[in-house]
């Protein structure tokens, strides 16, 4: 008995109805197997018709598509072949056959691409109809077919080319031929239907090509592909084998059907359109020079993914779509409705999808992806969409690209349309598997219908204050006493200004506000700005906070979209505009750390080092050259240290999670350039250096674990100073990689400085050398170290430099912490000290943290004095946290218990509230010019009633402290 695995394997081959056309079609059958005249093909033709499954796809086929049937009469014996195994070895071998085949001329290679593409139409809906393949499968393997046709045609006409003398090509004539072609559109994301048009982009690399023609180059390969174009879309007695639509090209009314990446790279960069960059989302490289393919879409990747988010793109999208729409009667019904551009369509799922590409793929790599199910499910476990849209949207773009395929295969036509006609319906209706014409449009209207409703949802506008909110008019150049009076209700003290600065927006007194677009964006945004800011503490103030906001912008159109689009950020500005006017002027010089606000995971539990350290190499992956890595990891700093400034002032953290979390996300934007600069220097100096060898060591508040808002970071630079490393080379090498590492730390690019940094700590300070060798180090603290240098040693933390390297560093710092150290010398120097600093920087000012008397730094020089003291005989004492130090002393009967305490809450109160002053507040900071909202602010985060009581805790920590020290040092 022969086998019929693909029949075994058959299980939704619809019913057909047995009539007068089916009777005949299987008389033409029989027929045609009668002029064959081969054994073999009647007796596996006699198998399969006599299988249950086999008669029911021959009748489906017969009886619902015309154009199938003409392919089964044409190709019965590949037919036959295909009901014998399974459609994936079928579908394997015709693959297999058309790679391995190598045209003569071009007419056989027309031939043959036409034959074979006939063949696989009829495998793959053969495979469709009986319920073999899913609907990826499907449209992949359409793609496959026609990556290999397209794939064949350029190779034979880069090959005449070359022949005739044109170009000079390589053994592989598409390899280094500088010519290649990009697909977008369905078959850039391997979504092909039945009857797509292939959708292709021409494109030449200059420096690649080799053209050796009397005429332009772009002459050459504009002719190849109209030549391309016509081989594949010609109609012979074979048919054809596929459409092509050139017109995704840059400006194609006015261009060529072959560019050069030059010139299509400065169209994208100066008028590139969203449009142009949802299609480019699908763009992949389908023939010709792979490398210079590749190396293009690396270089116009940064115009499809904007580094920042960009809501502008929605209303692009939404233009398109109501282009779309106004062909239509704005109805949703089943006889005549266009499924794939009509309302709740298709269309509307593939741009629902790209519209969320668009904003958020620049930040999430993992959404640069083409597959329309597949980016609905990332977007979904990305939290970007909910669990029930993204699974929705995959079920009615299934149904519907189900739909899609029934009616092309009917008869080959590129449609989309339900018919019109009843009878024709109920065709399409039953050729899908329904028993009836009622049950298919009851299913068809409820996903369209759901379809819209979600798509719809994306565009939905921002509301005003609502009818019982009053009018709101700042037309004219008076104000509208009804307006005032709305203004006045909502909370504000002086309506009039607030109405004047309103107007001076509306005519573009300030920069953000002078296109018509922002300030259209801006009148929409106004009733929502007034309320969020009306529900402050201070609206006035808040508002005016916000205008000078707007002041500093250089366009508004991006933001004002983003606002439009996200109006629950309208609450976090105004909480920053009303209590932390240093993070209203951060925001100021870069608004687009509001993205941030968007992302997954930015409200949630702050990351790891580690995911820190992940996140982070994956951005960097991306970057182009050093240069973009340094703006990479600036804005990865900037981002990362938004997001705790915005857990913090919304007490979801405290300010000690918050230190720690900037200080490890100093440590990994350190590693991370360090890694960049020492690769930099390698190339200018290959073999000099090993990576690693340098260790950079941290001191003070990095050092620490302890670092605030907009602190400076304290360093020092080691090597081994061994074997190689102690040639005086070496010694000059690393103290040039120091100094360029600092250069790179400190360089002011478009994302700002990463940090500011201070090398005074570092053996024999500024006068000494920037890198110092271990040994010189381990000698100077022997012999010449002031006693305020072993105090920074406490804080000492290696945060880069190989595993030995640390080690040895570690056993370094640890036996001068533990070597005996004399309390008269400790009293005497640390006293000196502290009467220096006094008399350059004052320590009458309570709110001056760090010097106040009974500050931070009194607080710290009293840990750093117990740890030198105590360390010989009790090694377990060095730790670079104060209040630990206090603990650990405390517990071995050194301190008592409640001097101990009163210390370390006064270390976490200044820990706390240094945090909320740098972070918020204006330096110095003025008790009487804060904000009442800043106060507010400051007092809840730290727990307390109200900012009296912070004022109060404040003064009886400074003279507790102040007490403790002079107990302990005499001053």
């Amino acid at each position: 008995m022969l086998a019929l695995e693909f029949l075994d394997s058959a299980t939704l081959v619809p019913p057909a109805p047995q009539s007068e056309e089916v009777a005949a079609a299987f008389n033409t059958l029989a027929s045609r197997i009668r002029q064959i005249d081969d054994a073999n093909l009647t007796e596996r033709m006699q198998a399969i018709l006599a299988h249950k499954q086999g008669h029911a796809l021959i009748s489906a086929i017969f009886a619902y598509s015309p154009y199938l049937s003409r392919l089964l009469l044409m190709h019965l014996s590949f037919f036959a072949e295909c009901c014998s195994r399974h459609p994936d070895k079928s579908f394997s071998h015709l693959r297999t056959s058309l790679v391995s085949y190598t045209p003569n001329s071009v007419s056989e290679l027309m031939q043959t691409l036409r034959i074979t593409k006939g063949k696989a139409s009829l495998l793959i809906a053969a495979a469709d109809i009986a319920g073999i393949w899913p609907l990826e499968r499907i449209t992949a393997a359409m793609s496959e077919i026609a990556d290999l046709c397209i794939n064949h045609a350029v190779r034979f006409l880069l090959a005449q080319a070359a022949a005739k003398g044109e170009i000079v090509l390589a053994n592989d004539p598409a390899e280094a031929c500088g010519l290649f072609i990009l697909a977008v559109g369905k078959l850039g994301a391997h979504e092909l239907n039945y009857s797509s048009d292939v959708d292709l982009i021409a494109f030449y690399n200059n420096d690649a090509a080799v053209y050796r023609g009397s005429q332009h180059i772009q002459q050459c390969f504009a002719k190849l592909v109209q030549e391309l174009v016509r081989l594949l879309q010609e109609r012979t007695k074979d048919g054809y084998v596929f459409r092509v639509d050139l017109r995704l090209r840059p400006d194609p009314a006015s261009t060529p059907v072959a560019l050069s990446t030059a010139g299509a790279m400065t169209y994208y960069e100066t008028v590139g359109q969203n449009w142009e960059r949802a299609a480019l989302i699908k763009a992949r490289v389908v023939a010709g020079d792979r490398e210079s393919g590749q190396q293009f879409l690396k270089q116009i990747a940064p115009f499809i993914w904007r580094k920042h988010l960009d809501f502008a793109a929605i209303a692009d999208i939404q233009s398109i779509k109501r282009q779309m729409d106004a062909r239509t009667d704005g109805t949703i019904a089943a006889a005549g409705h266009n499924i794939k551009t009509g309302i709740g369509g298709i269309r509307e799922i593939e741009f629902f999808a790209q519209i969320h590409q668009l904003i958020w793929g620049g930040r999430v790599p993992v959404l640069r992806i083409s597959g329309t199910c597949l980016t609905l499910s990332l977007l979904m476990s990305e939290g970007l969409i909910k669990e029930e849209i993204a699974q929705g949207l995959t079920d009615s773009y299934r149904f519907l690209r189900n739909v899609e395929h029934r009616l092309q295969m009917i008869d080959d036509q590129q449609t989309h349309t339900i018919p019109v006609n009843t009878e024709a319906r109920a065709k399409l209706a039953a050729f899908l598997g329904y028993s009836s014409i009622a049950d298919f449009e009851r299913i068809l209207l409820r996903h369209l219908n759901y379809i819209h409703d979600i798509f719809s949802d994306v565009f939905k506008g921002q509301g005003s204050l609502g009818s019982d909110g009053g009018k709101l008019s700042f037309t004219g150049v008076e104000n509208d006493p009804q307006t005032l009076e709305t203004i006045g209700k909502m909370g504000y003290k002086n309506p009039a200004t607030i109405s004047e600065v309103i107007q001076g927006w509306h005519h573009g007194s300030r920069r953000a506000t002078r296109t018509k677009r922002a300030r259209e964006l801006i009148t929409e945004l106004t009733p929502t700005l007034l309320k969020a800011f009306a529900d402050t503490s201070q609206p006035d103030q808040a508002f005016m906070h916000f205008d000078t906001f707007l002041t500093r912008l250089p366009a508004g159109v991006q933001l004002f979209s983003l606002f439009a689009a996200n109006p629950r950020l309208l609450d976090l500005i105004a909480v920053i505009m009303s209590s932390a006017p240093a993070m209203a002027e951060s925001l100021s010089k870069n608004p687009n750390l509001l993205d941030t606000v968007l992302t997954t995971g930015f409200y949630r539990e702050l990351p790891s080092l580690k995911q820190l350290q992940e996140e982070l190499a994956q951005l960097l992956d991306a970057a182009r050259d050093y240069q973009d890595a340094m703006d990479v990891i600036r804005r990865f700093k900037n981002e990362k240290q938004f997001q705790a400034g915005v857990q913090l002032i919304r007490n979801q953290i405290t300010a000690t999670q918050a230190s720690h979390y900037l200080s490890d996300i100093a440590d990994n934007c350190i590693g991370a350039l360090l890694f960049h600069v020492e690769a930099e220097f390698a190339h200018k100096h290959p073999g000099a250096l090993s990576a690693g060898s340098l260790a950079v060591l941290a001191l003070g508040r990095l050092g620490a674990h302890e670092l605030t808002f907009g602190s400076d970071i304290d360093l020092v630079f080691l090597y081994e100073g061994k074997g190689k490393d102690a040639l005086p080379q070496k010694h000059i090498l690393y103290n040039k990689l120091s100094q360029r590492f600092i250069g790179a730390l400190t360089a002011l690019t478009r994302e700002g400085r990463l940090y500011e940094v201070d090398t005074r700590l570092r053996p024999s300070g500024k006068d000494g050398a920037l890198a110092v060798s271990i040994s010189a180090f381990d000698k100077y603290f022997n012999e010449s170290a002031w006693t305020y240098e072993l105090m920074a040693l406490t804080r000492a933390r290696v945060i880069t430099g190989n595993p030995p390297l640390k080690k040895h560093l570690q056993e370094v710092f640890h036996n001068h912490l533990t070597s005996p150290h004399k309390r008269e010398k400790l009293v005497t120097d640390i006293a000196t000290l502290r009467d220096k600093i006094t008399h350059e920087f004052g320590g009458k000012d309570p709110w001056n943290l760090k010097y106040a008397q009974g500050g931070l730094m009194d607080l710290d020089f009293l840990a750093q004095y117990f740890l030198l003291l105590h360390a010989h005989t009790l090694p377990q004492i060095v730790s670079p946290s104060s209040a630990a130090i206090f603990k650990t002393l405390a517990e071995h009967g050194l301190l008592k218990a409640d001097a101990a305490q009163t210390l370390i809450k006064a270390h976490y109160f200044y820990n706390a509230l240094l945090a909320m002053l740098r972070l918020c507040g204006n330096d110095p900071f003025d008790e009487h010019a804060a904000p009442t909202g800043l106060k507010r602010l400051i007092a809840v985060n730290l727990g307390l009633a109200d900012f009296d009581s912070v004022r109060g805790t404040l003064l009886s920590s400074l003279a507790a402290v102040q007490s403790h020290f002079k107990q302990e040092i005499g001053r």
